[in-house]
């Protein structure tokens, strides 16, 4: 591989509006900096990547601490409700009836992942809400003598769906992101047949993109934690009730922390 090659490959560590201004610009400076030397090459290409991702940080620094959770609260409604599709739409697709699998039910959270994918952030979360509440007694029923329980495992969903509803992100609707509906139908065609009829291959395809998730939100928790924490948020939910609970449910408070801790940081102008 050619070292322009590299150093482009190097570039996305930027903004795109960056890459797009001065891409060519910081590729030829790289490359006549580094000429006729690897060390030289290698330095110069990790303070390239250094320098982007010290960039994409102070931008999300500027948004705010409360912007930026919110932001992330935000996504993290919107992949519990992409989760809880796929698991009710995947139980319904295996013939299992209960009054969970109601189609008014389906068909409300499917409107409003429709309308969080959008971009109408506000009425997708007052969707939600109205579908967390229609659907509350019916989990009560489900697991009588365990209210606190059930509470306490709808709470994070319901914090991402009130700040969708409250805090809605800034960015104008674009139907091309009804695209991400991929994403549900992967998971039902996964999980909906029988066990023993399910695909290895799509499965193989789940967990390796579950994992790209994981790789990739605690790449950028220094510069962007949005990603960590709304992972952290579904995941905490999802592990309640599991041997597992105890450690795993403090994954979005450590996330939150650390978080914090970094914007503060890079909000301090840097040193002279």
């Amino acid at each position: 591989m050619s070292r322009e090659r590299v150093v482009r490959a190097a570039l996305p560590a930027y903004p795109p509006d960056v890459r797009e201004r001065l891409g060519e610009e910081m590729t030829a400076t790289v490359l006549e900096a580094s000429a006729g030397s690897r060390a030289r090459f290698i330095r110069e290409l990790a303070g390239l990547v250094r320098g982007g991702l010290r960039l994409r940080g102070e931008r999300t620094a500027a948004a705010g601490a409360r912007r930026v959770l919110a932001d992330a609260l935000c996504l993290a409604g919107v992949w519990v409700m992409t989760l809880d599709l796929s698991t009710l739409a995947a139980q319904t697709a295996r013939g299992l009836h209960d009054p969970l699998l109601a189609p008014w039910s389906l068909a409300l959270l499917g409107a409003a992942l429709v309308l969080a994918l959008v971009g109408f952030d506000r009425y997708a979360g007052v969707a939600a809400l109205a579908w967390t509440a229609a659907r509350f007694p019916s989990l009560l029923d489900h697991r009588p003598g365990m209210a606190v329980a059930v509470a306490a495992a709808t709470l994070p969903a319901v914090a991402g769906f009130a700040a969708l509803a409250l805090a809605p992100r800034r960015r104008a609707p674009d139907p091309r992101r009804l695209g991400w509906l991929l994403v549900p139908v992967t998971l039902v065609a996964t999980f909906g047949p029988p066990k023993d009829d399910q695909s290895p291959v799509l499965f193989a395809v789940v967990a390796v993109a579950a994992l790209l998730v994981i790789l990739f939100a605690l790449a950028t928790l220094t510069t962007d934690p949005r990603i960590a924490i709304a992972a952290a948020i579904p995941l905490s939910t999802i592990t309640l009730g599991t041997p597992s609970a105890g450690l795993l449910v403090l994954v979005a408070p450590v996330v939150l922390a650390i978080a914090v801790v970094r914007l503060r940081h890079l909000r301090r102008p840097a040193p002279i």
